[in-house]
């Protein structure tokens, strides 16, 4: 299964890289050569902005608390600017440091997500904050159509983070290739766990390139 708190501490361990920290693990070196901004592939930023827009509108519409809203407006935000900031690299090719800036966006949406999940679990969704009556019915209750609703916004920042690392960390390219086909089948929200990398009991486990996260049973 695919755990949200890995990619944001792959995130991080990028970021620390592209400033200078030595890797935690051999397998983590970034792409010391000139590297190619292979754009194919790339979700247009017009076109990201509108995805995340339609579902903007939604929140904004709903009667949801103004701090779940306000969280996901930056989110978004950072998204959106992750994938200009990608398209602003005007050179076909170059050093892994042009890819610091969409990293570091990535980054920031990651954070107000993880802020998100957490004031979620402090003050769970009422059903009149999804539900414009109370005469609604659905078979899913407030609290997982919200969390449904979260995971196919993370979907899109979390394939374009694969994808900027299979950028900057060539040589893991299967693994970041088995990443991205994690996020894309259909049964993947079953597969995926939305937790905190703040929470102190989570011990992350070494990256094991060997394992691919969408397996049954396994944990990246």
């Amino acid at each position: 299964m695919s755990r949200f708190a890995v990619y944001c501490d792959w995130t991080i361990t990028v970021l620390k890289c592209l400033d200078g920290e030595p890797p935690p693990l051999v397998q983590f070196q970034l792409e010391e050569n000139p590297i190619e901004f292979q754009k194919a592939g790339i979700e247009p930023s017009c076109e990201v902005n509108k995805f995340y827009g339609d579902l903007l509108a939604e929140v904004e519409r709903s009667r949801l608390k103004e701090r779940r809203k306000e969280l996901y407006r930056k989110f978004k935000t950072n998204v959106v600017c992750a994938h200009v900031a990608f398209e602003e690299i005007r050179s076909s090719t170059g050093r892994v440091l042009k890819l610091r800036r969409s990293f570091a966006l990535i980054n920031k949406a990651l954070e107000a997500m993880t802020d998100l999940k957490e004031y979620d679990d402090r003050h769970p969704v009422h059903w009149f904050e999804v539900f414009p009556t109370q005469d609604v019915r659905s078979q899913l209750s407030p609290e997982e159509l919200w969390y449904h609703f979260k995971l196919e916004s993370i979907r899109v920042c979390l394939v374009f983070l694969v994808r900027l690392l299979r950028l900057a960390l060539p040589e893991c390219r299967e693994m970041w290739n088995e990443c991205e086909e994690s996020l894309t089948v259909d049964v993947w929200i079953r597969q995926f766990i939305l937790d905190s990398p703040r929470a102190r009991e989570v011990k992350f486990p070494e990256i094991d390139f060997s394992s691919p996260p969408g397996e049954a049973g396994q944990h990246i």
